[in-house]
């Protein structure tokens, strides 16, 4: 570990896709970043939520910094996928008085990951756009298991009754909702049910990256 520690020191940071020389201040070298920038996102909002914000579309760029900051542990990922997605949330896109309130893990496995990278993501876009963070207003009741391979309907399916609104939840509050990647939406729309059934005026919706057309 410290020796890995002191390496990251040492040695000029590359881009996780192509092992070029990462462009200053980023994850991604400049030719990688262009190809994710220019992937633009056409997503639109699922059933229940109001408007979404989407970063690219999963190019390999893309799809390599959403499946490290998920599965490979790293977690300064999402300040890139912020960045990389900033430009897709147009001016007043969040209510007065919104909160960001990320997609919760299960807790088995938000002790099997270690964190949640929504939660990582809704920080990075606190520091971009002056909201706060609302972390403990949903709670995931049921563990749904990976929808990877799952279509709309089965994931509208998988997701019934596995959210519900946790202990800081309050009413009356415009909520934006944060999840890492928005594929047929059976995610936001499950999470929206619950908010707005339970006094929400609105549910809007980022995401870092967009599917496509699932």
């Amino acid at each position: 570990m410290v020796v890995e520690w002191s390496m990251g020191f040492l040695l000029p940071p590359v881009c996780p896709r192509c092992q070029a020389l990462s462009a200053a201040g980023g994850t991604l070298c400049g030719t990688c970043r262009d190809e994710a920038l220019a992937a633009t996102s056409r997503a639109r909002p699922p059933l229940g939520v109001e408007a979404v914000a989407c970063g690219p579309e999963l190019v390999p760029p893309v799809r390599v910094l959403v499946h490290g900051l998920k599965y490979g542990s790293l977690r300064y990922a999402a300040d890139e996928l912020v960045s990389l997605a900033a430009s897709a949330v147009p001016d007043g896109f969040c209510h007065p008085g919104s909160v960001l309130v990320p997609v919760p893990l299960h807790p088995a496995r938000l002790r099997e990951r270690g964190y949640n990278q929504s939660a990582l993501s809704a920080k990075a876009w606190a520091r971009r756009l002056g909201v706060p963070v609302a972390e403990r207003w949903l709670e995931r009741r049921r563990s749904t298991g990976t929808q990877t391979r799952l279509g709309s309907a089965d994931r509208r399916r998988n997701l019934s009754q596995a959210f519900s609104v946790g202990t800081d939840f309050k009413a009356g509050v415009p909520v934006v909702l944060v999840d890492d990647v928005l594929t047929t939406g059976a995610t936001l729309s499950a999470c929206a049910a619950v908010l707005l059934a339970s006094g929400v005026p609105s549910v809007r919706g980022l995401c870092l990256a967009w599917a496509g057309d699932a």
